[in-house]
């Protein structure tokens, strides 16, 4: 009895220097987790200490800087041990930085522990669920909460999204913190999904934290302010979209500082210095690298400089449907994904007044759905050359077995193919036209990310964090969904330009009438040669 007594104060002892941890993450980091004080330099300590104060917090940070060492290290177990019961969700863009990095730095924080954290630590899950006798012995709405009370870790691969959507949607509970690690690369879903359907009172926190490589991406949007001082300096601010923001400066850690090894992993000034003379101290690459500021356009993409120059020059705003000219469809339909994105061609531009972009694999239905809902004057519908029966795979929809065009035609829409063009052709057929383009920034919330974000794949072998290398191949990211329904637009309005036909709403608008689309065979027929013969020129 005694020594049944004497377990329950050295519990209740744990638990309430826990509590006063909950004010003190650094010393919880010291005491607890057994961090070497030395190394837990001030940009870590404003992380934490900004988790704590609010409920929303941005870190855009240059490289080198002990990102997903203060998430592995520090924050993950300040939060799991102190805040309890508690679901922490961790995520970031690939399996690699997921596992082999910031879990990593979790299962070391976990094993390295001054004082035993407990739990059942798996590769990527900490569970601190209590034993099956204690869960039945709660109340349902206890149980409930103390069932998910657990860390758990999951990369937002295009192939897996849909599920760890749907399952991030119910994982509410008395405390939640959501870790975003290399935020700028998170698919849009997911970071909706974590934001809009998690973070629902003070008790649920969120972190998003990475090298701001992306202006058009959700994160970048998280950090923005209208103040443009606060967007370029270093002073932690609330954006517009109410995060606390916190911009970390490689050549504000102890390494560059001191021009020594103070802590290691972190930039030392020599690194710095050559990025400085690489890049410039206002170049793109200094200001992602090393300043922690986005540049004005993604590296190694295929329009970033594009939509970037387009910003500046006022096309990206205000532009929505004009009920006066017709509307074109021009989509990407694959076996889950659908993307849309709808056009009109008006007074020498070509006005992109929307988007629609399906990952859950609706379907046709829910395709024909949207399009019906919106009620546009449409003069055409545009989709991949895969759909034409005779020289594409023309898939079958699941759902009806039947072939995907005659799904469409049933739905109450014709969609013709786009002819079969190589790939190089398609990019420099949208490079030609970007200049057209004017974006309706409300209604192009997918659309937007997509362009800035379509990017060439990385090679791996050679590139390196100065020095990065691409091959003249898309990264299959979900970015190239919709760019692919661009590509096909691009095309399209190409041959027709070369053959001198007439688009309608591009110059002087006339009604041909409901079903009298300029974009019929024989004209994609005749075109299509033209077409490539003149992009061969412009190699």
């Amino acid at each position: 009895m005694v020594a049944n007594l004497l377990d329950i104060e050295i519990e209740q002892a744990i638990d309430d220097r826990r509590l006063e941890y909950r004010d003190d993450p650094v010393g919880f980091a010291v005491n607890v987790l057994g961090m070497r004080e030395d190394w837990i330099w001030p940009a870590m300590i404003e992380v934490a200490e900004a988790i704590r104060d609010h409920q929303k917090v941005a870190v855009r940070a240059g490289h080198f800087v002990s990102k997903t060492y203060s998430l592995g290290r520090l924050i993950v177990p300040w939060f799991k041990t102190c805040f309890t019961p508690s679901t922490v969700v961790t995520t970031a863009p690939s399996d690699n930085q997921v596992k082999n990095q910031l879990w990593r730095e979790i299962h070391a924080a976990h094993s390295g522990s001054r004082v035993p954290l407990g739990g059942r630590m798996t590769s990527l899950m900490w569970d601190c669920k209590p034993e099956q006798a204690v869960l039945d012995s709660m109340d349902p709405e206890d149980r409930a909460n103390w069932e998910k009370n657990f860390a758990i870790g999951f990369s937002t691969s295009a192939d897996s999204n849909v599920e760890h959507a749907t399952k991030m949607q119910g994982w509410h509970n008395e405390w939640v913190l959501v870790v975003i690690d290399e935020a700028c690369g998170m698919l849009p879903q997911i970071w909706r999904t974590a934001v809009e359907g998690l973070i629902n009172d003070e008790r649920c926190k969120i972190v998003g934290i990475g090298n701001p490589t992306d202006p058009e991406s959700d994160f970048a949007k998280a950090c923005h302010s209208s103040d443009d001082e606060l967007n370029e300096g270093k002073d932690s601010y609330i954006s517009d979209e109410g995060w606390y923001v916190i911009t970390i400066d490689a050549r504000d850690n102890p390494n560059y500082q001191n021009r020594a090894r103070i802590i290691p992993g972190l930039a030392s000034y020599e690194w710095v210095q050559s990025i400085i003379e690489r890049y410039g101290e206002d170049g793109d690459g200094m200001r992602y690298r090393v300043k922690g500021l986005f540049p004005t356009h993604k590296e190694g993409t295929y329009y970033g400089d594009r939509l970037a120059k387009a910003r500046g020059e006022g096309r990206i705003g205000d532009y929505p449907h004009d009920p006066i000219y017709p509307v074109y469809t021009f989509s990407d339909f694959g076996d889950r994904w659908t993307a849309t994105i709808f056009i009109q061609f008006r007074k020498g531009r070509i006005r992109i007044i929307g988007d629609y972009w399906d990952y859950e694999g609706a379907g046709a239905p829910a395709w024909a759905n949207v399009l019906d809902a919106k009620k546009y004057k449409y003069m055409g519908h545009i989709a991949g050359p895969d759909l034409n029966p005779m020289s594409g795979s023309n898939r079958k929809s699941f759902a009806t077995g039947e072939l995907l065009k005659d799904t469409l035609l049933k739905l109450g829409y014709a969609v013709q193919p786009c002819e079969h063009h190589d790939f190089d052709s398609g990019i420099r057929a949208v490079c030609d036209i970007w200049s057209l383009f004017e974006i309706n920034e409300l209604e192009c919330q997918t659309f937007l990310p997509a362009a800035g974000g379509y990017g060439k794949t990385k090679n791996m072998r050679l590139s390196t964090n100065e020095r990065p290398v691409y091959h003249n191949q898309p990264a299959q990211t979900w970015h190239r969904h919709i760019m692919d329904a661009l590509r096909h637009m691009a095309v399209m309005y190409r041959i027709h330009q070369y053959m001198g036909d007439t688009i309608e709403g591009l110059y002087d608008y006339q009604s041909l009438g409901v079903n009298s689309s300029p974009w019929d065979n024989n004209i994609l027929t005749r075109g299509l040669k033209s077409f490539e013969r003149n992009s061969k020129r412009m190699r």
